[in-house]
Formats: structure tokens, sequence, C-alpha cells
């Protein structure tokens, strides 16, 4: 009888034992688990992991990034973002990431202008960044324009009434070179005491001038662009003002009038408004992943024949319903038979050639009104100008990152196959179950 206690006990005790060391397991597993962060992507294709390219701009990071992600607190959006961020951290401990409720922080929010929920917001080194749309090529090409080391600069043409990149007047442009401030490209006008040639080493832009140009400035621009300099010219309707030999180098002609364009009317209120939306923004690599809605007050139409070794290629076209206004602008314009020309019309172009080693780029966009400090924050106006100029300095070409293809996710089995594993685990497994079950009774019965 006190054998058979004794066995009793040893059996409960080596249980109880059992039981305590499974639930240490079970502590250590879940405390090991909060305490370092190890992804195992078993994936096709690793979609689930981050490209070599990413990495590689991890490591060189000159200096630790934060990103602050602004939104409300839905579980599906801070997941989609967490996901994503939680990779770049796991990657490189200089990346650290933080949430913020916009509803909590009103001030900041404001004070850094943010303007949709999911807004993540990059700082490194005093330099900012903000990406409304996120995914690994813009998070990864962002990191890279933060992390580069050498000035990017504008340099805008002055002196014959064009806007003004550091006024604050409606039609100037100081709100768009604040947000490149702070993604470290400096706006600057030409230094006089350089003489009249511009340093190729930074980017020309030309706004409109509302002056002729003199043969000497022309001169200086033609010999900036012979010499490999990059341009951005922001047209509006109306005379070049001396800017003929540019166009001319370039292979480029504006449309007679100011575009009307219905949709704008129909959206905006006003036919004078273009309106381009994701349907018109053509493959370019300015313009990847850019799918906002932009708006162009009283924009001009461009046509480019451009000759060796320039070449062309469309980023926007719109217009198709609409036509070219040669006549006053009134709310209540029309089209002219005979006189007007009926859309689409090419509202933006890149014109490139090789240049030895390097790609010379030209954008052209006919209205610089969509970038002033009126109309800079509608859609995406702010983010196609930050794009145009990232690609001018040459940033996008940096590193690129193909979609991940998912041949994965589906699981596709005959008729036959599809019968055998689902009688399986319908009789088959509860079958193994009960027959292991007996086996078990019986074999304990017997002892």
């Amino acid at each position: 009888m006190t054998g058979s206690n004794s066995s009793r006990f040893a059996l409960r005790l080596q249980g109880a034992v059992a039981l305590l060391l499974f639930l240490a397991v079970i502590g250590l597993l879940g405390y090991l688990a909060h305490t370092y962060d190890r992804r195992f992507d078993w994936t096709a294709t690793g979609r689930n992991s981050l490209s070599d390219a990413s990495r590689q701009v991890l490591e060189k990071l000159p200096e630790p990034v934060t990103a602050t992600v602004f939104a409300r607190p839905n579980p599906e959006l801070r997941a989609s973002l967490d996901d994503l961020l939680r990779r770049y951290a796991a990657a490189s401990p200089k990346f650290t990431v933080s949430f913020v409720n916009p509803d909590q922080a009103p001030a900041r929010v404001k004070e850094l202008g943010i303007r949709a929920d999911g807004t993540v917001l990059l700082e490194l080194a005093g330099r900012r960044e903000k990406l409304e749309q996120l995914d690994e090529q813009a998070l990864t090409s962002a990191l890279m324009r933060l992390s580069r080391s050498g000035e990017r600069r504008l340099i805008f043409l002055a002196g014959h009434g064009e806007r003004s990149p550091d006024g604050q007047a409606n039609h100037d442009l100081s709100t768009f070179t604040t947000a490149l401030r702070e993604q470290g490209v400096l706006a600057t006008r030409p230094d006089p005491a350089g003489g009249k040639d511009f340093p190729t080493d930074a980017t020309l832009v030309i706004t409109a001038p509302a002056v002729d140009l003199t043969g000497d400035e022309v001169g200086a621009i033609q010999r900036f662009l012979t010499a490999g300099g990059n341009l951005l010219w922001l047209a509006d309707p109306g005379p070049l003002h001396g800017l003929e030999p540019i166009a001319a180098e370039l292979g480029l002609r504006f449309v007679p009038g100011t575009l009307i364009d219905p949709v704008g009317q129909a959206i905006a209120g006003s036919a004078h408004f273009a309106i381009a939306t994701a349907d018109n923004y053509r493959f370019h690599a300015a313009l990847a992943g850019f799918e906002f809605m932009t708006l162009f007050p009283l924009a001009a139409g461009l046509e480019h024949d451009p000759k060796e070794p320039w070449a062309a290629t469309d980023l926007i076209e719109l217009g198709a319903s609409g036509w070219a206004e040669t006549g006053p602008l009134t709310e209540k314009v029309s089209f002219d038979e005979g006189q007007d020309r009926r859309g689409p019309f090419i509202l933006a172009a890149a014109f490139t050639r090789k240049l030895g080693e390097r790609e010379q780029r030209v954008v052209v966009v006919g209205d610089g009104d969509f970038l002033s400090n009126s109309y800079v924050g509608n859609g995406g106006n702010l983010n196609l100008g930050l794009n145009l100029v990232n690609w001018l300095a040459a940033d996008e070409g940096l590193v690129s990152i193909p979609p991940r293809t998912a041949p994965d996710t589906e699981l596709s089995l005959s008729r036959d196959n599809s019968l055998l594993i689902g009688f399986g685990f319908l009789f088959g497994l509860p079958a193994a179950f009960a027959a292991a079950g007996l086996g078990v009774w019986l074999r304990r019965r017997g002892r």
C-alpha cells in the first residue's frame, strides 16, 4: 500500500514538474519574442523582406533616422505602416519608429504641414522629408536623399519679373522652396559676382519672365545647357520673352492660348484650371508611384520634336475634352472653330541627352502657378514639384526596387487530390486519433 502511494506521489510530482517546465519554456519564449525581433520570410520571392538595395542604404546611414507616423488609431492603417517600418528598424539600429495621433497633437501637425492620415515624417541631421504614399521604393529613396552629404542647389533666374523663391506673395514660391530646404535642397538666386555664367553643378530654374531677357543672358543659358547643366522651366501662356532660342535647341514649341479643361471646371469650379489625375501621368521615373491629383491654373500646352542627341518623354497629358483658348479669358469661354485648337495637350515633358557617363536632364512644365504659394497646397502639387527636382538631381536613379511578384499565394489541386485531402481531414485524422487513444487505453488497462 505504501509503495502504491509512493508511486502515485512520484507520478504527480513528475507531472507537476513537467507542467512547471512547460510554463517556464513558454514564458521564456515569450520573453525572447518580446525582446528580440526576428523575422523569417518563407515566401517564394521574399516579398516580406527588405531588398538588398534597402539594406545597403541602411548600412550607410551617416546619422540616426527617426520615422514619425502621424496616424489615427486605425488598426488596419497602423498595421500596414508598422509592418514596413519595422523591417527597417529590425535591419538597422539607426532607424527608429514612433506613432503620433494627429488629433492629440494639432499644433505639431500644423507646424509640420501634415495633411494626410498616415503621413510618415523622416528626420535625419536636421533635414526632413514627408511621405504620404509609403512603399519600400519611396522610403528607401527618401533615406538616400536625406543621407546625401553633398549640397543640392537650385538657382532661380531673376531680374525679369520672375517668381521669387523666397517671396511671400501669392505668385511667389517660398512655400515650395521651404519644402525643398527640408530635403537638403538650397534655393538661391544667381551670384552677381560670379559673372553671367551659371554653375553647372546646380539646377537652373526659369519661372516665366515678364520682360525680355538680353542676348547676353540668353547666351549664358545656352552655355549652361551646352556645358551639361540641368534645367527646370516653368512656363506660362504668352510670350517667351527672349527664350525662343532655348526652346528651339530642345525642339520645343508652345501651343498658343490657355488650356480650357471641362474636367477642371467640374472639379475646381473654373475652366481655366486644368486637373490631372493618375490617368494623365505617363510612365517615367520622375512620376514613379505618383497618383495624386494635381491642379494647374492658366496652363499652356507643349509640343516637341527634339533633334539628336536630345530625346523627349511626355510626363503629363490632359485636356482631351478641352481646347486652347486664344481669345479673352472669361468664365463663359467657348471653342471657336478655326481659331482655337482642340486637345489633348502635353502639359509637361522631360528632355534628356547623354554626356559621357552622365545624363543631362531638362523638365518643361506649361504652368508655373501650380508651385506658387496660392496653389502649391492643392492635391499633389507640392509632391509633383519635389519629384521633378529630385529627378533632375538624379536622386531617383540611385536605387531601383522592382515589385515583388507573389506566385505562391494560390494552391491549385486536382479534383482527386482535393477529395483525398478533404476525406483525410474529415475521416482519416479523427480515425487515427481515435485508434491511438484506444491503443493507449488498452495498453494501460493491460498493465
